[in-house]
């Protein structure tokens, strides 16, 4: 009886919340090209920045309620080390537009319609690299678990998987403790996320290509403690680490992340 009470509680949950959706700087506007993605359930917008000759190409996943344009400082980083960028607003984010409910099987969907788009863009034997921040972090290690065909994975301020996530979310909202429990088992039967399929230590354990995993020691939002157990996850790969002193969650205009991400994605995904 309760399942059927709090099951639709946790689609409306998992409606994103709406922001106004972040303009691009002048300087990245001016060569920005808007484009459409054709998801698999929902259309997204996006920008495509390139470069004069090209080393590579990376995809940037923004967090939850955040948008393409809120990434901006991460993309000046990337197309500085010569590198294409897609950033792309999903369904529910930017300028894509509101959607009734969003989880991380529809995002990994849409990670995976981002990754074919850049990749018929830029030559279909292109490997691009795929940056995940924050929530947009746990779809992108799970899409890269799947997925072969990304060269690298860099993940910035991502939370260890989509329930551990979502225990921040309600911890924050100051939900009751005696009610997180019921809602989490809610959200794993609404996401079909209740075992270890979308976890973090069991996505990195799969992943083959090179891993970077930055983090502020004081983020109040993630706590350092997730980004130190998908640290600490068996691995396949090479795996990189940085931690940044001082750092909270919002670290995508910081340059030296900036610049350490963009370092990264040159030497694994460079032409």
């Amino acid at each position: 009886m309760i399942d059927r009470l709090l099951d639709p509680i946790v689609r409306r949950l998992l409606r994103p919340p709406r922001r106004a959706p972040r303009a691009l700087p002048a300087d990245l506007a001016d060569r920005a090209e808007d484009v459409t993605i054709d998801g698999t359930r929902h259309p997204m917008k996006g920008w495509f920045l390139g470069t004069d000759d090209a080393r590579g190409a990376v995809v940037v996943v923004h967090g939850w309620g955040s948008d393409a344009g809120r990434s901006s400082g991460l993309a000046r980083s990337l197309i500085g080390a010569g590198l294409d960028v897609l950033l792309v607003d999903l369904p529910g984010h930017g300028r894509t537009g509101p959607v009734p409910s969003y989880d991380v099987v529809r995002m990994l969907e849409d990670i995976e319609a981002s990754r074919r788009w850049m990749a018929t863009r830029n030559g279909a034997g292109l490997r691009p690299g795929l940056l995940g921040i924050s929530f947009g972090g746990v779809g992108a290690y799970a899409a890269a678990s799947r997925e072969r065909s990304w060269a690298a994975l860099a993940l910035l301020a991502a939370p260890m998987g989509p329930l551990e996530a979502t225990a921040l979310y309600l911890e924050a909202k100051r939900v009751p403790r005696v009610l997180r429990g019921a809602m989490l088992g809610a959200v794993g039967r609404v996401i079909l996320a209740a075992g270890q399929e979308f976890r973090g230590p069991e996505c990195l354990a799969r992943i083959e290509a090179p891993v970077l995993i930055v983090h502020g020691t004081d983020d109040r939002v993630v706590p350092i403690a997730h980004a130190q157990a998908l640290a600490s996850a068996r691995q396949a790969g090479q795996r990189e680490v940085h931690w940044v002193p001082g750092g909270g969650h919002e670290l995508t205009d910081d340059p030296e992340t900036g610049r350490r991400i963009s370092r990264f994605f040159a030497r694994t995904v460079g032409n």
